[in-house]
């Protein structure tokens, strides 16, 4: 249930010709929170008919959607990370013969130390972005 967040009441006296002295009382109320207290409800209610539960069905159909969207980011995130790993690995894997080869053709031993260095910083550097992130 909402909490009222700010009541305010402000009197203005004025004076006319016609009468001495007028009072004006202006009341402003505001909540925070998907639902207003009960007495609003019910002034909704003579409002507007079934107004209260329309505005129970719109917090509903708001919590519903927040939820929809944060579970399809979550899939989003997880997919995106799948993609990741399994990319990382592939390139891993490509490098990784393409520095047994190079050894095998008698390569100069700075391409086959470049072929396993650079996945193996891309690792280190995996884990270490990983566990800044947390």
């Amino acid at each position: 249930m909402a909490k009222p967040l700010r009541t305010e009441t402000s009197q203005k006296q004025e004076e006319s010709p016609s009468h001495p002295t007028q009072q004006a009382v202006v009341t402003s109320q505001q909540w925070v929170g998907p639902l207003p207290p009960p007495e609003a409800l019910s002034r909704f209610d003579a409002i507007v008919p079934n107004g209260a539960e329309r505005i129970f069905k719109m917090a509903e159909d708001e919590q519903s959607h927040r939820i929809e969207s944060e579970n399809i980011g979550l899939i989003a995130s997880i997919a995106e990370a799948k993609r990741g790993q399994v990319l990382g690995a592939t390139i891993s894997i490509i490098s990784l013969l393409s520095a047994i080869i190079s050894i095998y053709l008698g390569a100069h031993w700075a391409v086959t130390g470049l072929l396993v260095g650079v996945p193996i910083m891309g690792l280190a550097k995996a884990i270490v972005d990983s566990r800044s992130q947390k």
